[in-house]
């Protein structure tokens, strides 16, 4: 998985949609009231989302 998913099952997403660019990238409530990142099955794992994400690079990840 090359994609946002990874921001938001590490807990790290707090929903501010700079990667919401992409077009197999939606955003819905979570549990707790919060947009989160919803990925289609149609996603090619090119990690534009992930460069975009400043949760992600502030992790060194």
């Amino acid at each position: 998985m090359n994609n946002v998913k990874k921001v938001a099952d590490m807990g790290i997403c707090v929903g501010c949609a700079d990667c919401g660019g992409c077009e197999h990238i939606t955003f819905k409530n979570n549990e707790l009231g919060f947009p989160a990142p919803i990925v289609d099955e149609n996603c090619k794992n090119c990690g534009e989302c992930l460069k975009k994400c400043i949760y992600w690079n502030s992790n060194d990840n």
